[in-house]
């Protein structure tokens, strides 16, 4: 198999090749690695590999797994592999080893997934871009010069660019959501619970806010992958309801006529540009035409309480992970190793009490009751995922002389509508059904109530048959290179 075919299949179809021997897993692994040799030094998307993975055992599935043999990365956060590094994109967590795999990297092993390596981020998953002091700029393959989003964005760039089919993210204000739509891609955040944190870390991480899951090409990538990973593990501090079917079966399903909320204004008082607007409104249009009844309306919260909740939990979380990291690689809490804005949230944690916590906590509640009750009338929201396409490097990034004040406001502009629903605990979609006139993606978000990913899938699977985007390639891509 040469480079472009590889990069022509998502991860089930490579997984279908390998069950029907076809190809061995092997060889997939050793084409993922030659596309992230030939493709990484212009993306910057990978900041490790394991190319002992491409020829070892590790490299062969057990018969009739679902992602048998099928290449696949860790984000350089969250789910963890035992003997491997994970420094969460900042100098001061190089040459922390993980001892131990988490649930959620048992259950890729176990569907035969072949982690070749770590996908780059910003420093502790805090920017909309995935830029830092640690690994420098990762670059989107639609445009080198324009942002991938973040904090996924190591993920994104190297699913977009063909290196692998799908790879895994982490989403605590959108970091799943924000890079799908930057680079083109299908990012789904699951409902709060709905994939385990264990056994390290529980669903209280920033305040409950993050999860994981994966970036895709596809939806039935995306639904299979959910149907791997989201059983409960032993010790999760609650079970969310199982869904009726697996996921991959409600992609056959038939849309029932639904109540469709849609929105292009924002919270924080800042437009989206025009073609964001105008994407949104004609999906909107597109199902009013197939029978939903759609409404302009948006669940309405206290922003002014949100920002300060915000902040209090942002800044106690991050001030946590970075004590952590300290500890486990003895390196000091100074502008050595941290840059400014994590310098700053440090100092903010330290002037907060926890009587500040619980006040964040209880506007979380507040935002949480408020924004359920406004699914009570609606079953789905539909909103843009960021406020415009994917900006220039340099515009949104916290590797520079930003306060952390000004750094978190300029990352709330941009991605006004995804943070609201990690506070929620809502499963959110994020897909790219359109382009701009500059020819850079544009992702459409849809929020469905707590639990339900199926009404999501369902929709995804329509509009990735309505309005197909798998034929967009970036320029930066494997499916263009001749070998």
């Amino acid at each position: 198999m040469r480079l472009n075919e590889y990069a022509g299949y998502d991860a089930m179809g490579l997984a279908e090749l390998v069950r029907g021997r076809d190809i061995d897993a092997a060889e997939l692994a050793r084409l993922a690695l030659a596309a992230m040799e030939k493709l990484n030094p212009s993306l910057n998307a990978v900041i490790e590999t394991y190319p002992e993975r491409g020829t070892s055992s590790l490299a062969t599935p057990v018969a009739n797994v679902p992602f048998a043999g099928v290449p696949f990365l860790l984000k350089d956060t969250g789910a963890t592999e035992a003997g491997k590094a994970q420094s969460c994109g900042s100098r001061i967590g190089n040459g922390y080893i993980a001892d131990t795999d988490a649930y959620l990297t048992e259950r890729y092993k176990g569907a035969g997934l072949n982690i070749l390596g770590r996908s780059t981020l910003p420093e502790f998953a805090q920017a909309a871009t995935t830029e830092s002091i640690y690994s420098g700029a990762t670059r989107n393959p639609w445009n080198a010069d324009r942002s991938t989003g973040g904090s996924s964005g190591g993920a994104a760039a190297a699913v977009a660019s063909g290196m692998v089919p799908m790879a895994h993210g982490t989403d605590t204000g959108g970091s799943i959501r924000i890079p799908a739509a930057c680079c083109g891609l299908v990012g789904l955040k699951p409902s709060r619970g709905r994939i385990s944190k264990g056994p390290l870390l529980d669903e209280t991480l920033y305040g409950g806010l993050n999860t994981e899951h994966v970036l895709t090409r596809s939806v039935r990538d995306t639904a299979l992958a959910l149907d791997i990973s989201c059983q409960p593990a032993p010790g999760d501090p609650f079970i969310i309801p199982s869904p009726a079917r697996a996921y991959v079966q409600e992609l056959q399903r038939d849309w029932e006529p639904m109540r469709i909320a849609v929105t292009w204004q924002t919270h924080t008082g800042k437009p989206v540009s025009s073609e964001m607007a105008e994407a949104t409104r004609k999906i909107a249009n597109l199902c009013s035409d197939l029978g939903h009844r759609v409404v302009e309306a948006a669940p309405a919260f206290d922003a002014e309480a949100y920002a300060k909740a915000d902040t209090v939990v942002w800044a106690y979380s991050t001030a946590h992970e970075v004590k952590r990291l300290a500890a486990a690689t003895g390196k000091p809490i100074d502008a050595r190793y941290l840059e400014r804005p994590t310098l700053e949230a440090m100092g903010i944690a330290e002037q907060l009490t926890l009587d500040d916590w619980f006040a964040a906590m209880a506007t979380y509640n507040r935002m949480n009751r408020d924004i359920a009750g406004f699914f009570g009338d609606y079953d789905v929201l539909i909103t843009p995922t960021v406020a415009s396409t994917a900006p220039p490097l340099g515009t949104l990034n916290s590797n520079r002389d930003i306060s952390f004040h000004d750094f978190m406001e300029i990352t709330g502009n941009f991605c006004p509508h995804t943070s609201i629903f990690n506070v929620s605990g809502q499963p959110a979609i994020s897909l790219p059904l359109a382009l701009s006139d500059d020819g850079l993606p544009i992702g459409i978000q849809f929020v469905a109530r707590y639990g339900d990913e199926a009404c999501l899938l369902r929709l995804a699977a329509f509009f990735e048959q309505a309005l197909p985007w798998r034929d967009r390639v970036p320029p930066i891509c494997a499916s263009r290179l001749k070998e």
